[in-house]
């Protein structure tokens, strides 16, 4: 069964080879300062400079759209409840602080390998056991989709067509048998790949091929995201106040 991972175009993206700590700490403190904006004409601008981020790293709108889709519905729900609190602007705000923040973590995600990103966290002294449990978590997703694929393939070579609605008994019976039977596999699938892991040398630690290397473009992207992610908290604080 073919997955399409969420660090699926990482490697088409020119943003790839920037080092995962210019990234990680970057977009951070982009959603941090973003979260603290009340003004909606900066959080419109910031909107427009992570959109244009977005654009530059080049990973298909397509992948962009089908993972901002899945955080939309929270998105709608808060933008309702701001409604409801305090207004039309406010609202519109909300949908524009939470859907920035979406994109540059999509971004972040996107364009940067799952296990580099990682190793990013763990050199930020990340707690391991968080580590471990985002590592484990994304293998294992898989592996359960794998195994549910399969379950759903041999029903249907058996010529299961129940469980269309919540009163065909006997469908969801044999639906729920299979759920079960899905998990179990799944689990000693998991304890299987454990185990080789343990037998390779895992110790819990990420580890990849490729080193961490802070040069120039990491400190460029690092600056530029920090500048003007600082700039417009301060200048939302009238802390900086522009003349026009």
């Amino acid at each position: 069964m073919k997955h399409t991972t969420i660090d699926h175009y990482a490697k088409a993206s020119p943003f790839y080879r920037i080092d995962p700590r210019a990234k990680i700490v970057g977009f951070l403190l982009f959603v941090i300062c973003v979260a603290l904006m009340q003004s909606l004409a900066f959080l419109l601008l910031a909107f427009i400079i992570i959109f244009m981020v977005a654009v530059a790293s080049a990973v298909p709108a397509w992948h962009f759209v089908t993972r901002y889709f899945i955080a939309f519905p929270f998105i709608i729900i808060a933008s309702i409840a701001a409604l409801f609190a305090a207004g039309s602007e406010a609202a519109l705000s909300m949908l524009v602080r939470i859907s920035s923040c979406v994109i540059a973590l999509i971004v972040l995600s996107t364009t940067t390998d799952f296990l580099d990103l990682l190793k990013g966290f763990q050199w930020m002294r990340v707690p391991q056991i968080f580590l471990n449990l985002l590592l484990f978590m994304y293998r294992y997703i898989f592996l359960f989709r794998e195994e549910l694929h399969r379950m759903i393939q041999a029903g249907k070579a058996r010529g299961f067509q129940g469980g269309r609605h919540l009163l065909d008994r006997k469908g969801m019976r044999t639906i729920s048998y299979s759920a079960g039977a899905t998990l179990v596999r799944a689990s000693e699938r998991g304890e299987r790949i454990y185990d080789a892991m343990l037998t390779r040398g895992y110790d819990g630690k990420v580890k990849t091929l490729t080193p961490l290397r802070f040069g120039a473009v990491a400190w460029f992207t690092f600056l530029f995201l920090s500048f003007v992610s600082l700039l417009l908290l301060l200048s939302d604080w009238k802390v900086i106040v522009w003349a026009f």
